[in-house]
């Protein structure tokens, strides 16, 4: 049996074994964060330009891997799912003759190298779901056309934070 609470020698002072976590929780967490900052970033880059700058989304990408390298979260077959899930992604911009942008693709790729594939699935499935209700709001409401095409990085980031604030679909 574990034991909750632990002294530690030479002081009064009981430290619960869950904070003991030798700043695991806390790298997660500053990852999490620079991960909502980046696509708030290309939200933003998405909705004035739309279009992402490359080197933008090579160095997140890049920094996803390298995460990944350090920390080790996800198992790498999982991280190689997601990354895939983008290349897939890429195949269907180019079919579609980028309906999907590519940028949304190499975005999608570097959060799936983060994520891994199942979260990505999730966090992508809320993504395109919000995008959908979106859509049909506002054809609803004659404010676009149908051949009209919304920005993806918003609705990607906001699925992600809901993701990162306690699964709200899950």
């Amino acid at each position: 049996m574990q034991f909750l609470f632990q002294k530690r020698r030479g002081s009064g002072h009981v430290q619960s074994a869950e904070s003991k976590s030798n700043g695991k929780d806390k790298k997660m967490k500053i990852s999490q964060m620079i991960c909502m900052g980046i696509l708030t970033g290309l939200s933003v880059i998405d909705i004035k330009c739309r279009k992402i700058p490359i080197g933008i989304l090579a160095a997140a990408d890049a920094g996803a891997l390298i995460y990944q390298a350090l920390f080790g979260k996800e198992d790498a077959a999982l991280v190689f799912g997601g990354i895939a899930v983008g290349i897939l992604m890429l195949a269907i911009s180019r079919l579609t003759e980028e309906s999907i942008g590519y940028g949304d693709s190499l975005g999608i790729a570097g959060l799936g190298g983060y994520l891994g594939f199942w979260k990505l699935l999730e966090v992508l499935a809320a993504a395109f779901f919000l995008l959908a209700v979106c859509g049909i709001l506002v054809l609803t409401k004659k404010r676009m056309e149908r051949k009209s095409a919304l920005p993806f990085y918003p609705f990607l980031a906001v699925s992600y934070i809901l993701y990162q604030l306690g699964g709200v679909y899950g």
